[in-house]
Protein backbone atom coordinates (compact mmCIF):
# COMPACT_ATOMS: atom_id res chain seq x y z
CA UNK A 1 0.00 0.00 0.00
CA UNK A 2 1.55 3.11 -1.28
CA UNK A 3 -1.16 5.77 -0.33
CA UNK A 4 0.16 8.28 2.49
CA UNK A 5 -0.75 7.56 6.13
CA UNK A 6 -1.82 10.12 8.90
CA UNK A 7 -2.58 9.72 12.43
CA UNK A 8 -2.95 12.66 14.57
CA UNK A 9 0.30 12.00 16.44
CA UNK A 10 3.35 14.16 16.91
CA UNK A 11 5.61 13.21 14.18
CA UNK A 12 8.51 11.74 16.67
CA UNK A 13 5.54 9.14 18.31
CA UNK A 14 6.91 6.10 16.41
CA UNK A 15 8.26 4.24 13.13
CA UNK A 16 5.81 3.69 10.35
CA UNK A 17 3.86 0.46 10.89
CA UNK A 18 4.52 -3.05 8.92
CA UNK A 19 1.69 -2.73 5.83
CA UNK A 20 0.13 -6.74 6.64
CA UNK A 21 0.07 -9.07 9.49
CA UNK A 22 0.09 -12.66 8.77
CA UNK A 23 -1.74 -15.75 10.01
CA UNK A 24 -4.91 -13.50 11.01
CA UNK A 25 -8.25 -15.43 11.08
CA UNK A 26 -11.77 -14.15 11.39
CA UNK A 27 -12.77 -13.96 14.57
CA UNK A 28 -16.24 -14.95 15.66
CA UNK A 29 -18.54 -11.26 15.81
CA UNK A 30 -22.12 -10.43 15.57
CA UNK A 31 -23.08 -8.41 12.46
CA UNK A 32 -25.22 -5.86 11.80
CA UNK A 33 -25.78 -3.44 9.17
CA UNK A 34 -26.67 0.09 11.31
CA UNK A 35 -24.89 -0.33 14.65
CA UNK A 36 -23.23 2.79 15.44
CA UNK A 37 -20.24 2.22 18.22
CA UNK A 38 -20.32 3.80 21.45
CA UNK A 39 -19.82 7.31 21.78
CA UNK A 40 -21.02 8.04 17.76
CA UNK A 41 -23.90 9.66 16.10
CA UNK A 42 -24.45 10.35 12.62
CA UNK A 43 -27.24 11.88 10.62
CA UNK A 44 -27.49 12.84 6.83
CA UNK A 45 -29.91 15.22 5.16
CA UNK A 46 -30.55 16.89 1.66
CA UNK A 47 -30.02 20.90 1.81
CA UNK A 48 -30.04 21.84 -2.09
CA UNK A 49 -26.08 20.89 -3.08
CA UNK A 50 -28.30 18.19 -5.50
CA UNK A 51 -31.80 18.74 -6.87
CA UNK A 52 -33.45 15.49 -4.96
CA UNK A 53 -30.98 13.38 -3.25
CA UNK A 54 -29.44 13.50 0.02
CA UNK A 55 -25.85 15.25 0.03
CA UNK A 56 -24.80 16.62 3.27
CA UNK A 57 -23.58 13.93 6.06
CA UNK A 58 -21.85 14.44 9.38
CA UNK A 59 -20.38 11.96 11.64
CA UNK A 60 -19.85 12.94 15.22
CA UNK A 61 -18.38 11.41 18.30
CA UNK A 62 -19.00 12.73 22.13
CA UNK A 63 -15.37 12.28 23.41
CA UNK A 64 -12.31 12.87 20.82
CA UNK A 65 -10.80 10.20 18.71
CA UNK A 66 -7.40 8.97 17.94
CA UNK A 67 -7.81 9.08 13.82
CA UNK A 68 -5.67 7.25 10.98
CA UNK A 69 -6.36 7.73 7.71
CA UNK A 70 -5.29 7.26 4.07
CA UNK A 71 -5.84 9.78 0.92
CA UNK A 72 -5.49 9.59 -2.49
CA UNK A 73 -1.99 9.36 -4.40
CA UNK A 74 -3.37 11.13 -7.33
CA UNK A 75 -0.89 14.74 -8.06
CA UNK A 76 -4.09 15.80 -8.53
CA UNK A 77 -5.65 16.64 -4.87
CA UNK A 78 -9.21 18.06 -3.85
CA UNK A 79 -8.87 21.07 -1.24
CA UNK A 80 -10.35 18.51 1.25
CA UNK A 81 -7.77 15.89 1.31
CA UNK A 82 -5.28 18.54 1.32
CA UNK A 83 -7.18 20.76 4.68
CA UNK A 84 -6.81 16.68 6.08
CA UNK A 85 -3.65 16.27 5.20
CA UNK A 86 -2.50 19.31 6.61
CA UNK A 87 -4.55 18.86 9.98
CA UNK A 88 -3.56 15.24 10.78
CA UNK A 89 0.13 16.34 10.78
CA UNK A 90 -0.61 18.16 13.71
CA UNK A 91 -0.63 16.68 17.19
CA UNK A 92 -4.61 16.84 18.02
CA UNK A 93 -8.09 15.12 18.15
CA UNK A 94 -10.96 14.15 15.80
CA UNK A 95 -14.32 14.70 16.60
CA UNK A 96 -16.30 14.83 14.03
CA UNK A 97 -16.24 14.52 10.24
CA UNK A 98 -18.27 16.13 7.34
CA UNK A 99 -18.84 15.06 3.82
CA UNK A 100 -21.04 17.13 0.89
CA UNK A 101 -21.93 15.51 -2.30
CA UNK A 102 -22.54 16.49 -5.38
CA UNK A 103 -19.15 18.56 -5.52
CA UNK A 104 -15.86 17.62 -5.66
CA UNK A 105 -14.18 21.15 -4.46
CA UNK A 106 -11.37 19.52 -6.83
CA UNK A 107 -9.18 22.22 -8.92
CA UNK A 108 -11.13 24.96 -7.54
CA UNK A 109 -7.96 26.93 -6.71
CA UNK A 110 -7.92 29.15 -3.60
CA UNK A 111 -11.15 29.54 -3.14
CA UNK A 112 -11.68 25.78 -3.11
CA UNK A 113 -9.00 25.46 -0.18
CA UNK A 114 -10.94 28.64 1.49
CA UNK A 115 -14.47 26.94 0.96
CA UNK A 116 -12.88 23.63 3.09
CA UNK A 117 -11.63 25.64 5.76
CA UNK A 118 -15.17 27.67 5.95
CA UNK A 119 -16.79 23.76 6.16
CA UNK A 120 -14.23 22.99 8.95
CA UNK A 121 -15.20 26.32 10.92
CA UNK A 122 -18.94 26.47 10.44
CA UNK A 123 -19.39 22.41 11.30
CA UNK A 124 -17.29 23.22 14.00
CA UNK A 125 -19.38 26.47 15.60
CA UNK A 126 -22.76 24.58 15.40
CA UNK A 127 -20.96 21.19 16.96
CA UNK A 128 -19.09 23.95 19.96
CA UNK A 129 -15.93 22.16 19.21
CA UNK A 130 -12.51 23.14 17.29
CA UNK A 131 -12.32 23.18 13.48
CA UNK A 132 -9.21 21.11 14.10
CA UNK A 133 -11.39 18.88 15.31
CA UNK A 134 -13.16 18.60 12.05
CA UNK A 135 -12.09 16.61 9.11
CA UNK A 136 -13.93 17.88 5.95
CA UNK A 137 -14.69 15.73 2.76
CA UNK A 138 -16.16 16.22 -0.55
CA UNK A 139 -17.32 13.98 -3.67
CA UNK A 140 -18.83 15.26 -7.08
CA UNK A 141 -18.18 16.72 -10.03
CA UNK A 142 -14.68 18.03 -10.71
CA UNK A 143 -13.94 21.86 -10.88
CA UNK A 144 -16.82 23.39 -10.27
CA UNK A 145 -17.34 25.60 -7.66
CA UNK A 146 -18.85 24.61 -3.65
CA UNK A 147 -22.07 26.42 -3.03
CA UNK A 148 -21.28 27.30 0.38
CA UNK A 149 -24.93 28.88 1.13
CA UNK A 150 -26.98 25.85 1.09
CA UNK A 151 -24.53 24.24 2.69
CA UNK A 152 -24.30 26.23 5.57
CA UNK A 153 -27.79 26.71 6.20
CA UNK A 154 -27.67 23.00 6.25
CA UNK A 155 -25.35 22.60 9.12
CA UNK A 156 -27.80 23.47 12.05
CA UNK A 157 -30.76 21.12 10.85
CA UNK A 158 -27.85 18.67 10.11
CA UNK A 159 -26.22 18.69 13.65
CA UNK A 160 -29.56 19.05 15.34
CA UNK A 161 -30.34 15.38 13.62
CA UNK A 162 -27.61 13.69 14.96
CA UNK A 163 -28.73 10.13 16.52
CA UNK A 164 -27.06 6.71 17.63
CA UNK A 165 -29.37 5.75 14.53
CA UNK A 166 -28.52 8.09 11.81
CA UNK A 167 -25.79 5.77 9.82
CA UNK A 168 -28.05 5.15 7.45
CA UNK A 169 -29.15 8.80 6.37
CA UNK A 170 -25.07 9.43 6.74
CA UNK A 171 -23.96 7.11 4.12
CA UNK A 172 -27.39 8.29 1.84
CA UNK A 173 -25.59 11.25 2.58
CA UNK A 174 -22.47 11.11 0.83
CA UNK A 175 -23.59 8.77 -2.38
CA UNK A 176 -22.86 9.92 -5.82
CA UNK A 177 -23.87 7.51 -8.78
CA UNK A 178 -24.52 4.77 -5.88
CA UNK A 179 -27.32 2.83 -6.25
CA UNK A 180 -27.46 2.21 -2.63
CA UNK A 181 -25.79 2.94 0.96
CA UNK A 182 -23.00 1.12 2.19
CA UNK A 183 -22.70 0.15 5.57
CA UNK A 184 -20.93 -2.79 7.40
CA UNK A 185 -20.37 -3.60 11.09
CA UNK A 186 -19.19 -5.88 13.63
CA UNK A 187 -19.44 -6.46 17.24
CA UNK A 188 -16.86 -8.63 18.95
CA UNK A 189 -15.42 -9.24 22.59
CA UNK A 190 -11.60 -7.35 23.17
CA UNK A 191 -10.81 -8.54 26.30
CA UNK A 192 -13.29 -8.57 28.67
CA UNK A 193 -15.43 -5.55 26.66
CA UNK A 194 -17.50 -5.44 23.94
CA UNK A 195 -16.16 -3.59 21.08
CA UNK A 196 -17.90 -2.52 17.88
CA UNK A 197 -16.38 -1.43 14.61
CA UNK A 198 -18.74 -0.28 12.23
CA UNK A 199 -17.97 1.72 8.40
CA UNK A 200 -19.78 3.46 5.67
CA UNK A 201 -18.47 4.33 2.05
CA UNK A 202 -19.70 5.56 -1.48
CA UNK A 203 -18.23 4.66 -4.81
CA UNK A 204 -19.49 3.29 -7.95
CA UNK A 205 -17.42 4.86 -10.34
CA UNK A 206 -13.34 6.16 -10.69
CA UNK A 207 -12.78 3.31 -8.72
CA UNK A 208 -9.15 1.67 -9.05
CA UNK A 209 -6.77 -0.31 -6.69
CA UNK A 210 -4.09 2.70 -5.65
CA UNK A 211 -6.60 2.30 -2.40
CA UNK A 212 -9.77 2.64 -5.13
CA UNK A 213 -11.36 5.37 -5.37
CA UNK A 214 -14.50 6.39 -2.38
CA UNK A 215 -15.07 7.95 0.65
CA UNK A 216 -15.16 5.70 3.68
CA UNK A 217 -15.21 6.21 7.27
CA UNK A 218 -15.16 3.34 9.98
CA UNK A 219 -15.58 4.25 13.54
CA UNK A 220 -14.63 2.25 16.76
CA UNK A 221 -15.43 2.66 20.41
CA UNK A 222 -12.27 0.75 20.99
CA UNK A 223 -9.41 1.29 23.11
CA UNK A 224 -6.58 1.31 20.97
CA UNK A 225 -2.99 2.72 20.57
CA UNK A 226 -2.06 4.97 18.24
CA UNK A 227 0.56 2.80 16.42
CA UNK A 228 -1.79 -0.21 16.54
CA UNK A 229 -4.29 2.36 14.95
CA UNK A 230 -2.19 2.73 12.02
CA UNK A 231 -0.81 -0.71 11.48
CA UNK A 232 -4.19 -1.74 11.50
CA UNK A 233 -6.08 0.80 9.07
CA UNK A 234 -3.04 -0.03 6.82
CA UNK A 235 -3.23 -3.79 6.66
CA UNK A 236 -7.13 -3.93 6.25
CA UNK A 237 -6.55 -1.44 3.62
CA UNK A 238 -4.10 -4.07 1.79
CA UNK A 239 -7.06 -6.96 1.45
CA UNK A 240 -9.98 -4.57 1.07
CA UNK A 241 -9.54 -1.13 -0.87
CA UNK A 242 -6.73 -1.46 -2.47
CA UNK A 243 -8.15 -4.79 -3.80
CA UNK A 244 -11.20 -3.38 -6.10
CA UNK A 245 -11.09 -2.08 -9.50
CA UNK A 246 -14.20 -0.87 -11.58
CA UNK A 247 -12.64 1.59 -14.33
CA UNK A 248 -9.08 1.27 -13.93
CA UNK A 249 -9.66 5.46 -13.16
CA UNK A 250 -8.22 6.94 -9.74
CA UNK A 251 -10.05 9.64 -8.46
CA UNK A 252 -9.31 12.97 -6.75
CA UNK A 253 -10.95 12.51 -3.79
CA UNK A 254 -10.10 8.80 -2.09
CA UNK A 255 -10.59 9.49 1.96
CA UNK A 256 -10.25 6.22 4.12
CA UNK A 257 -10.63 7.26 8.24
CA UNK A 258 -10.32 5.09 11.27
CA UNK A 259 -11.57 7.15 14.19
CA UNK A 260 -11.09 5.45 17.45
CA UNK A 261 -12.80 7.11 20.87
CA UNK A 262 -11.84 4.55 23.74
CA UNK A 263 -15.33 4.30 24.93
CA UNK A 264 -15.41 0.84 25.22
CA UNK A 265 -13.49 0.94 28.17
CA UNK A 266 -11.65 -2.21 27.37
CA UNK A 267 -7.86 -2.35 28.00
CA UNK A 268 -5.65 -0.54 25.70
CA UNK A 269 -4.92 -3.37 22.16
CA UNK A 270 -1.64 -2.48 21.24
CA UNK A 271 0.00 -3.32 17.85
CA UNK A 272 1.34 -7.07 19.16
CA UNK A 273 -1.29 -9.39 20.90
CA UNK A 274 -4.38 -11.54 20.63
CA UNK A 275 -6.60 -8.29 21.00
CA UNK A 276 -4.91 -6.76 18.29
CA UNK A 277 -6.07 -9.72 15.89
CA UNK A 278 -8.97 -9.84 17.15
CA UNK A 279 -9.55 -6.62 15.91
CA UNK A 280 -7.56 -6.72 12.67
CA UNK A 281 -9.97 -9.54 11.56
CA UNK A 282 -13.06 -7.81 12.29
CA UNK A 283 -11.93 -4.43 10.74
CA UNK A 284 -11.16 -6.63 7.84
CA UNK A 285 -14.56 -8.03 7.71
CA UNK A 286 -15.81 -4.77 7.70
CA UNK A 287 -13.37 -3.27 5.23
CA UNK A 288 -13.97 -6.29 2.96
CA UNK A 289 -17.60 -6.04 3.09
CA UNK A 290 -17.82 -2.54 2.40
CA UNK A 291 -14.84 -2.59 -0.77
CA UNK A 292 -17.68 -5.48 -1.99
CA UNK A 293 -20.10 -3.54 -1.96
CA UNK A 294 -18.50 -0.82 -3.49
CA UNK A 295 -17.68 -3.14 -6.64
CA UNK A 296 -21.34 -4.85 -6.84
CA UNK A 297 -22.43 -1.14 -7.28
CA UNK A 298 -19.88 -0.68 -10.01
CA UNK A 299 -21.47 1.88 -12.38
CA UNK A 300 -23.75 -0.06 -14.96
CA UNK A 301 -22.59 -3.36 -13.35
CA UNK A 302 -24.11 -6.59 -13.86
CA UNK A 303 -21.68 -9.14 -12.72
CA UNK A 304 -19.50 -9.01 -9.85
CA UNK A 305 -16.15 -10.53 -10.31
CA UNK A 306 -13.36 -12.06 -7.87
CA UNK A 307 -9.95 -12.75 -9.76
CA UNK A 308 -7.47 -14.60 -8.72
CA UNK A 309 -4.26 -15.26 -9.34
CA UNK A 310 -2.27 -18.39 -7.50
CA UNK A 311 1.60 -20.05 -7.77
CA UNK A 312 3.22 -16.74 -8.15
CA UNK A 313 6.70 -16.20 -7.13
CA UNK A 314 5.94 -12.86 -4.86
CA UNK A 315 2.58 -11.24 -3.62
CA UNK A 316 3.83 -8.34 -5.28
CA UNK A 317 3.16 -10.17 -8.64
CA UNK A 318 0.14 -12.15 -7.73
CA UNK A 319 -1.47 -8.58 -6.97
CA UNK A 320 0.07 -7.13 -10.50
CA UNK A 321 -1.34 -9.92 -12.27
CA UNK A 322 -4.50 -9.75 -11.00
CA UNK A 323 -5.35 -6.54 -11.64
CA UNK A 324 -3.53 -6.57 -15.28
CA UNK A 325 -6.77 -9.16 -15.41
CA UNK A 326 -9.54 -7.16 -13.59
CA UNK A 327 -8.75 -3.75 -14.93
CA UNK A 328 -8.86 -5.72 -19.00
CA UNK A 329 -11.56 -3.92 -20.48
CA UNK A 330 -11.20 -7.16 -22.96
CA UNK A 331 -12.21 -9.05 -20.16
CA UNK A 332 -14.82 -7.13 -18.81
CA UNK A 333 -16.99 -6.82 -21.90
CA UNK A 334 -16.36 -10.87 -22.76
CA UNK A 335 -17.67 -11.52 -18.67
CA UNK A 336 -20.40 -8.99 -19.73
CA UNK A 337 -21.44 -10.78 -22.93
CA UNK A 338 -21.03 -14.14 -20.80
CA UNK A 339 -18.27 -15.13 -23.70
CA UNK A 340 -15.48 -17.53 -21.83
CA UNK A 341 -12.76 -15.95 -24.03
CA UNK A 342 -10.02 -17.00 -21.93
CA UNK A 343 -7.70 -15.87 -24.27
CA UNK A 344 -8.16 -12.60 -23.26
CA UNK A 345 -7.22 -13.36 -19.44
CA UNK A 346 -4.26 -14.96 -20.73
CA UNK A 347 -3.26 -11.86 -22.96
CA UNK A 348 -3.96 -9.62 -20.39
CA UNK A 349 -1.84 -11.51 -17.50
CA UNK A 350 0.88 -11.88 -20.19
CA UNK A 351 1.05 -7.70 -20.40
CA UNK A 352 1.14 -7.39 -16.94
CA UNK A 353 5.14 -7.27 -17.00
CA UNK A 354 5.38 -10.02 -14.22
CA UNK A 355 7.36 -13.12 -14.51
CA UNK A 356 5.39 -16.20 -16.58
CA UNK A 357 6.12 -19.14 -18.01
CA UNK A 358 2.77 -19.36 -20.62
CA UNK A 359 3.49 -23.07 -21.25
CA UNK A 360 2.83 -24.14 -17.23
CA UNK A 361 0.12 -21.82 -16.65
CA UNK A 362 -3.94 -22.50 -15.67
CA UNK A 363 -6.71 -20.61 -16.72
CA UNK A 364 -9.72 -21.75 -15.25
CA UNK A 365 -13.29 -19.79 -15.66
CA UNK A 366 -16.04 -20.71 -13.18
CA UNK A 367 -14.52 -23.88 -11.82
CA UNK A 368 -14.08 -25.01 -15.86
CA UNK A 369 -10.38 -25.20 -16.92
CA UNK A 370 -10.04 -23.83 -20.24
CA UNK A 371 -6.03 -23.87 -20.32
CA UNK A 372 -3.73 -26.20 -18.73
CA UNK A 373 -0.18 -27.05 -18.61
CA UNK A 374 0.40 -25.11 -22.15
CA UNK A 375 -2.59 -26.56 -23.82
CA UNK A 376 -5.94 -25.36 -24.68
CA UNK A 377 -8.37 -27.75 -23.11
CA UNK A 378 -12.02 -28.76 -24.46
CA UNK A 379 -14.19 -28.97 -21.80
CA UNK A 380 -17.28 -29.08 -23.91
CA UNK A 381 -19.93 -27.30 -25.74
CA UNK A 382 -22.36 -27.22 -22.65
CA UNK A 383 -19.71 -26.75 -19.92
CA UNK A 384 -18.03 -23.95 -21.87
CA UNK A 385 -21.38 -22.33 -22.26
CA UNK A 386 -21.96 -22.33 -18.56
CA UNK A 387 -19.34 -20.01 -17.55
CA UNK A 388 -20.33 -16.17 -16.96
CA UNK A 389 -23.57 -16.78 -16.86
CA UNK A 390 -24.41 -16.20 -12.34
CA UNK A 391 -24.26 -13.18 -10.89
CA UNK A 392 -20.81 -13.69 -9.34
CA UNK A 393 -17.91 -15.15 -11.25
CA UNK A 394 -14.68 -16.44 -10.48
CA UNK A 395 -11.23 -15.90 -13.03
CA UNK A 396 -8.58 -18.39 -12.01
CA UNK A 397 -5.31 -18.55 -13.01
CA UNK A 398 -2.51 -20.86 -11.47
CA UNK A 399 1.23 -19.69 -12.91
CA UNK A 400 3.29 -22.73 -10.91
CA UNK A 401 6.21 -20.49 -10.72
CA UNK A 402 5.76 -20.42 -6.05
CA UNK A 403 3.44 -20.05 -3.69
CA UNK A 404 2.09 -16.45 -3.40
CA UNK A 405 -1.16 -15.73 -4.56
CA UNK A 406 -3.63 -12.67 -4.43
CA UNK A 407 -7.40 -11.58 -5.17
CA UNK A 408 -8.72 -8.82 -7.03
CA UNK A 409 -12.50 -7.54 -7.04
CA UNK A 410 -14.18 -5.96 -9.95
CA UNK A 411 -16.90 -5.80 -11.72
CA UNK A 412 -18.02 -6.21 -15.73
CA UNK A 413 -18.65 -2.61 -18.16
CA UNK A 414 -22.10 -2.51 -19.78
CA UNK A 415 -23.44 -0.24 -22.07
CA UNK A 416 -24.65 1.83 -19.00
CA UNK A 417 -21.55 2.91 -17.74
CA UNK A 418 -20.68 4.66 -20.88
CA UNK A 419 -24.00 5.97 -20.56
CA UNK A 420 -23.92 6.95 -17.25
CA UNK A 421 -19.81 8.49 -17.65
CA UNK A 422 -20.57 10.01 -21.22
CA UNK A 423 -23.51 12.19 -19.09
CA UNK A 424 -22.09 13.26 -15.89
CA UNK A 425 -21.81 17.06 -15.78
CA UNK A 426 -24.77 17.62 -17.91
Amino acid sequence: MSAAVCVNRSPHSGKKPKNSVKNVKFSTSVMSKHVLPKGFLANGIHCGLKKKRKDLALFYSEKPCKCAALFTRNVVKAAPVILAQRQLRKNGNIRAIIVNSGNANCMTGTRGMADAERTAAETAAVLKIRAEEVLVSSTGVIGRPLRMTPLVEGLPGLADGLSADGLIHAAEGMMTTDRFPKVASRTFTAGDKRVTITGAAKGAGMICPDMATMLCYVLTDADITEKALVRALSASNGVSFRAITVDGDMSTNDTLALLANGEAKNRPIKERGGDFKVFLSNLNAVTVDLAKMIVRDGEGATRFMEVTVRGARTKAEAEKGASAIANSLLVKCAVHGGDPNWGRVASSLGSSGIRLKPDSMDIILDGVTFFKEGRHTSPGKKRAQSVFKKKDVRIETRLHQGNAEASVYTCDISKKYIKINSLYTT
